[in-house]
């Protein structure tokens, strides 16, 4: 439970293998000494821009009587190696800290992490405080005891779980944190919205200009609402054991499979919450296609992070480099890749295992690009591979959905594949795919004989649409040689299989490169 004190300060109670305060306020310096009580020394960690903040904290522990060691460290992921570490042992070897002493993180989540993991390996583990001074940092990287390094192998897959001693979440510093920074934070704020709190979605959904100012009252409430979150699932999994076949504290990794397999391919210089945006979408699509979201949550997750101007999609065309960072994730068992994945908002219930080779296959798993397509399909198609396999093949339909995202994404397309057997359905999609301007691929199945309505959505489709079937009508029953789409399609491909739909796409491709 939180506590209030003083000066409207919000303490929350955090219970690991240690209780600890995590202070969220304004003006919290005053609270640094009692959090150092009982040391002689303490080794201030911070980078170059915040040297003014750095030298008025080392002034009031010194007016308390603490020797304070200054270390300044790289900015950002730059000071999560083992170079940097050593440098930061080494200054507090050559000063003789001993385990009574001290470490203070002052700084955004690359210098709270490298901070903690200095103090968790030094002597086996001497105290920290953190001050986080970003967003990022408040709601998760200096909160829950996880500590570590990046290695050429991949990001923190060295570290330890140590706790801090307290933590001070001083609003006030985010007022002057660029505005791109502060955004960013927000992809671990509306994570936990994802994952546990579906209010906090509401509140940034429906008050994004208040959610996002850090002089106002909203945002650090929902600090303290994120925080609050992480503090019950720590307690509850400290070391993500999973506790009774919980999906407890992994649950806090949401997005983050592919978002950290983004940070290392772009060499860092995504920042974290803009990674871990496209990750939330990207697990979010994978829980639709297992039929655990609705088109409508997917939709949501765009249109949150939006709001807070993070990035939704991922340029296609780089699986090969993607897979690699993925497969050693701490989350991997073996060649087997693991996501967190939502049974509804608010709700994250359970695990996604999938062989990288196998199905869901590779490239429809990261199908996030930046041009969307629509592939709809009507009755009957999801009967696949078990319907006239001499007419239609043996493939299921789960496998040709699979094969039309693969290659969508080789073409730099982002395939969605919707099937129904409700004519209705399918003329909501093609009047929202009109009203969005969005492309379709079309197979109407046995709609294309006669059902003028779907023609007439069809009509009304401002992007290009190609009309797609396995088999080849003319060659048919003479009902199915007459198409009403046919007319109002700007081109048909038939007859060919699987491969109809490749063509279509190839074809679809080309026409967009030209408009």
């Amino acid at each position: 439970m939180m506590s209030t004190g003083p000066g409207d300060l919000i303490t929350i109670p955090v219970r690991a293998e240690h209780e600890y305060p995590v202070i969220i306020g304004r003006g919290l310096l005053g609270e640094i000494p009692a959090l150092c009580e009982g040391a002689e020394k303490v080794a201030l960690v911070h980078t170059a821009t915040l040297s003014a903040s750095a030298e008025a904290i080392r002034d009031d522990l010194a007016d308390a009587g603490f020797t304070v060691v200054m270390i300044e460290v790289p900015a950002g992921e730059d000071a999560k190696t083992a170079e940097v570490a050593a440098f930061v042992w080494n200054a507090l070897g050559s000063s003789g800290f001993t385990r009574t002493d001290v470490v203070v993180g002052l700084g955004g989540g690359a210098t709270t992490d490298l901070a903690g993991f200095a103090a968790a390996t030094w002597l086996r583990g001497i105290r920290v405080v953190q001050i986080p001074t970003t967003l990022l940092s408040m709601v998760d990287a200096a909160v829950g005891g996880k500590t570590g390094i990046n290695t050429q192998a991949g990001k923190n897959l060295v570290g330890s779980f140590h706790s801090p001693s307290g933590v001070l979440c001083d609003v006030n510093a985010l007022e002057t944190l660029p505005r791109n920074d502060l955004l960013a934070g927000f992809a671990e704020v509306v994570k936990v919205g994802f994952t546990h709190d579906a209010s906090i979605l509401t509140d940034v959904e429906e008050r994004t200009d208040a959610a996002t100012d850090p002089s106002g009252e909203l945002l650090p409430d929902l600090i303290r609402r994120a925080v609050q979150v992480k503090a019950d699932v720590v307690a509850s999994d400290f070391k993500e054991t999973g506790p009774g076949g919980a999906i407890g504290r992994a649950a806090l990794n949401y997005g983050h499979t592919l978002g950290h397999a983004i940070e290392r391919v772009e060499n860092y210089e995504w920042r974290h919450g803009a990674a871990i945006s496209v990750g939330m979408v990207y697990v979010a699509e994978l829980a639709r296609m297992g039929g655990k979201l609705t088109d409508d949550d997917v939709d949501r997750h765009r249109e949150v992070l939006r709001k807070v101007g993070l990035p939704t999609t991922y340029a296609g065309g780089r699986w090969e480099r993607l897979l690699p960072a993925m497969q050693i994730d701490k989350k991997a068992r073996g060649s087997l890749l693991r996501f967190v994945v939502l049974q509804g908002c608010g709700k994250a219930r359970t695990r996604r295992y999938c062989r990288p080779h196998t199905k869901p296959s590779a490239r429809r798993l990261t199908s996030m690009t930046s041009t969307r397509v629509w592939v709809l399909n009507g009755p009957n198609l999801n009967r696949l591979g078990t319907r006239e396999p001499d007419v239609y093949g043996s493939m299921s339909y789960e496998d040709l959905a699979s094969s039309i995202v693969d290659e969508a994404a080789g073409l730099g397309l982002q395939a969605e594949v919707r099937q129904t057997n409700d004519e209705s359905e399918l003329i909501e999609w093609l009047h929202q795919a009109a009203d969005e301007s969005i492309p379709v691929l079309l197979n109407p199945a046995a709609f294309t004989h006669y059902s003028y309505a779907i023609r007439d959505a069809c009509a009304m489709l401002t992007a290009p649409l190609i009309e797609v079937h396995l088999s080849n009508p003319l060659s048919r029953e003479e009902f199915r040689h007459t198409s009403v789409v046919s007319g109002v399609a700007t081109g048909s491909i038939s007859g060919f299989g699987a491969d109809s739909y490749r063509l279509a796409l190839r074809a679809l491709a080309g026409i967009l490169s030209q408009s």
